[in-house]
């Protein structure tokens, strides 16, 4: 019964050393430094897509959070709605 105990031990322990060294590592905010691109649009610039339906600027612009979720940063015009609280 013993033997049974430290084989079952010996086993998990291979396989946790085995899935610790085997399993990508993912890149988190202490590793990651985001690069910020500054670019500029002018008002002559007009694109088009691919239907030939021209492309104007975006209301909001979006970036990232150190974590690497997208946010969406909001012009100072854009009205942002502010929810009651719940009733019970």
């Amino acid at each position: 019964m013993k033997g049974t105990v430290l084989v079952l031990i010996a086993v998990a322990v291979a396989a946790f050393a085995a899935g610790f060294f085997l399993t990508p590592h993912l890149v988190n905010h202490s590793r990651w430094h985001p690069q910020v691109v500054a670019t500029s649009r002018d008002a002559a610039e007009n694109d088009v897509d691919a239907y030939g339906n021209e492309v104007t600027r975006a209301v909001a612009e979006y970036s990232l959070d150190p974590d690497g979720d997208l946010y969406e940063l909001h012009s100072p015009q854009t009205e942002i709605p502010h929810l009651s609280a719940p009733k019970t």
